[in-house]
């Protein structure tokens, strides 16, 4: 064999190989995509994963089945996708629970950070830190001061030990240098009943708590995200009430396992900031007290990272133990 032979040989295995991937990549895909939900259905990121898979099922061409595998606040479903094959087809809406497991040094099959890899961000959803329409709590300040002079015997309530309701609760309490008393309840949609009879003094809710707080039934006295919520824009945030630098806000993306080919992870950012920005997606999450934050891979993982970072101090100063 010759040079010019073994030359054209070899051009045409490169090439069998290049074409044979390209129609491989532009196939995908050639089958409904699970996305795997961690909580219960009608839950925050279930609503999220609904309204996107909804329209997305249409921008790919194929269906997007949600599937939610809720438990073990949130490792069960995480597991799923970080033991599934990497090719796509089966998705993670993260939210502050993926972090939170990479932050707590749990003994799990998998790790959050390198198992999985960031498809986009999703939405924001902002938590608001709200207490009884009866209680004399009418502001940050005023949640200090009365913490202060009577350290441990306000109430602050979470859904669960190690969710970030309650990792937000010791955050408040390490930067504003008081003690509440942590009442973790089995589930977030048993704490406000109790905040409305005054059993229970403070808890961060989410947007179920909108049409309350509208009605009067419960009061909100700060936000936990960075900047105001265009569903409260007259509540200030715990940041600019004298609290610098706190920042707490649910979020929810799309996850994939690691390493999805790039072409298959560029096709599903694409699909999905396609989704995020089609208008009549961003007024039913809106409804929902969802804010649509499409966005790249790149950005979300340093979100993430941060998220990680901040968890892990709050874990650390709180002695948090998950085991």
């Amino acid at each position: 064999m010759n040079r010019r032979t073994i030359l054209e040989a070899g051009f045409l295995v490169i090439a069998s190989q290049f074409f044979g991937l390209a129609y491989a990549q532009d196939a995908f895909p050639s089958k409904p995509i699970r996305i795997i939900v961690p909580f219960v259905p009608g839950s925050a990121p279930d609503v999220f994963a609904r309204v996107v898979a909804d329209r997305m099922t249409t921008v790919v061409g194929k269906p997007l089945i949600v599937e939610n595998r809720p438990g073990a606040t949130g490792i069960i479903g995480t597991e799923i996708v970080a033991h599934a094959p990497a090719d796509g087809y089966t998705l993670l809406v993260a939210s502050p629970s993926t972090t939170i497991l990479a932050a707590s040094n749990r003994k799990l099959s998998f790790n959050p950070t390198k198992d999985l890899q960031p498809v986009s961000m999703g939405a924001y959803m902002v938590p608001v830190l709200v207490t009884g329409a009866g209680s004399p709590i009418k502001d940050v300040a005023t949640l200090i001061e009365m913490a202060k002079a009577r350290p441990g015997k306000l109430v602050i309530a979470s859904g669960g030990v190690g969710n970030s309701q309650h990792l937000a609760a010791e955050m408040l309490k390490q930067m504003a240098g008081i003690e509440l008393l942590h009442v973790p309840f089995q589930g977030t949609p048993l704490i406000v009943p109790s905040l409305i009879r005054g059993e229970v003094d403070l808890t961060f809710a989410d947007a179920s708590a909108l049409p309350l707080i509208k009605a009067g039934k419960i009061r909100a006295i700060a936000v936990g995200s960075p900047a105001r919520s265009k569903a409260l824009p007259d509540v200030p945030t715990v940041a600019e009430s004298g609290l610098p630098g706190f920042s707490y806000q649910s979020w929810f993306g799309i996850m994939a396992a690691a390493p999805t080919p790039a072409p298959v992870a560029a096709f599903l950012n694409r699909a999905l900031n396609q989704t995020l920005r089609d208008p009549e997606v961003q007024a039913k999450l809106f409804t929902a007290g969802l804010e649509a934050a499409p966005g790249t891979p790149e950005a979300m993982s340093a979100f993430i990272t941060d998220d990680i970072k901040r968890w892990s101090k709050v874990i650390q100063t709180a002695n948090i133990k998950f085991d």
